[in-house]
């Protein structure tokens, strides 16, 4: 049926709707994540959702879930075959906010849309402790250190976060770091050991069948090659969930273009002055990047006519970069990008590029100056 063309004031918005289920699974999932017998009320959002959703169908003439465990069924599945449609709601058809029974990354993109979401609002403190603590002390270096520690190492065992901790820079901010890797989940474990992904670092687990073990991250490099096991006698930690989306994620491509500029012979600096963007490449005239690695390109254009980072008034240029995997993965992200967001056009004070754009734009400088 084709949705009516006046949209009533009392029809609930899509891209609200989503972002409300997307932040209600994510808390189910926490309250869930040591498999003990889950308690009602389900939370908040997921019942909004409900409510919600349900309004839509009927104004659409459709079938609504029955119930929230309904709902979490229509959540496994591709937005393609929900039975309502969703207007503006900046999803791809076959997307989904579950996969094995777990969140994705872009249920994870649509919760941080709005400013209620849990994992945002956790991430933002933590990350935002961090930064008070280390500018306090005036320790940029204890910041970078915590920002390549979750990059680099997504899973740690005990033993190893501990020796981590001996660093005098992350010494610094040792509680934030223990909070930031909590217990691995229980269905990681089989056979006394756990395992991880040799593309990211995180975690392999196993699919419905117990015996078929998967990466879940899905900007993953190589997320077919096995990593290292680790007894699980050593209690493993693993990166909250919202910190692998969102820091651990952008991050290997920050890490990786950095590498790639010092082997041009460029200047570059990670996350400088306490994060004011990701990357500066050049001592004079700098250019400056923000890394970014999400899924959908439209949903990272509306978060960034929300909020753009800051461009330091020195700066000659200013770039929004996406990292390899994403491009790779729709080769026409950079051009959604742009119409969903006017203001990284050509032409605008900060441009969109890829990852490969952004180093060939490097590169001719340097060797236009050499």
């Amino acid at each position: 049926m084709s949705r009516p063309s006046t949209v009533r004031a009392w029809v609930p918005d899509p891209r609200i709707v989503l972002a409300q289920l997307a932040s209600g699974i994510l808390r189910y999932a926490e309250e869930t994540a040591d498999r003990s017998a889950f308690r009602l009320p389900y939370p908040a959002n997921l019942q909004l959702a409900l409510d919600r959703l349900s309004l839509l169908a009927w104004h659409q003439e459709t079938a609504a879930p029955a119930s929230v465990v309904e709902l979490l069924q229509w959540a496994g599945t591709p937005f393609a075959d929900w039975p309502l449609t969703l207007p503006d709601a900046d999803v791809d058809p076959e997307e989904s906010l579950l996969a094995h029974g777990r969140p994705t990354a872009i249920c994870e993109e649509l919760g941080s849309l709005r400013g209620d979401v849990e994992g945002e609002m956790r991430e933002n403190a933590l990350i935002r402790a961090v930064m008070d603590r280390t500018q306090a002390a005036q320790a940029p270096a204890s910041y970078v250190a915590f920002r390549r520690l979750l990059v680099e190492h997504p899973v740690l065992t005990a033993l190893e976060l501990d020796v981590r901790l001996a660093d005098p820079d992350l010494a610094l901010v040792a509680d934030q770091v223990r909070q930031a890797y909590p217990d691995a989940p229980p269905e990681a474990a089989a056979d006394g050991v756990v395992r991880t992904c040799g593309g990211c670092g995180g975690l392999l687990l196993p699919l419905d069948d117990d015996r078929t073990w998967t990466c879940e991250d899905d900007s993953c490099p190589d997320p077919g090659r096995a990593g290292p096991k680790h007894p699980a006698a050593e209690g493993v930690r693993w990166l909250r969930r919202e910190l692998r989306t969102f820091i651990a994620a952008p991050g290997r491509a920050e890490l990786r273009i950095a590498q790639a500029i010092e082997g041009m012979g460029a200047s570059v600096a990670l996350w400088p002055d306490f994060d004011a963007c990701d990357l500066s490449v050049f001592a004079e005239r700098p250019w400056v990047a923000d890394v970014k690695a999400w899924r959908n390109p439209t949903r990272l254009g509306r978060a960034l006519r929300a909020r753009m980072f800051t461009v330091p008034a020195d700066a000659e240029r200013a770039f929004i970069v996406i990292g390899q995997e994403q491009v790779r993965a729709q080769q026409r992200y950079i051009e959604r990008l742009r119409r969903a967001c006017p203001a990284v056009r050509p032409g605008q004070r900060v441009l969109a590029v890829s990852e490969k754009q952004f180093l060939e734009a490097v590169r001719r400088r340097v060797e236009n100056e050499s």
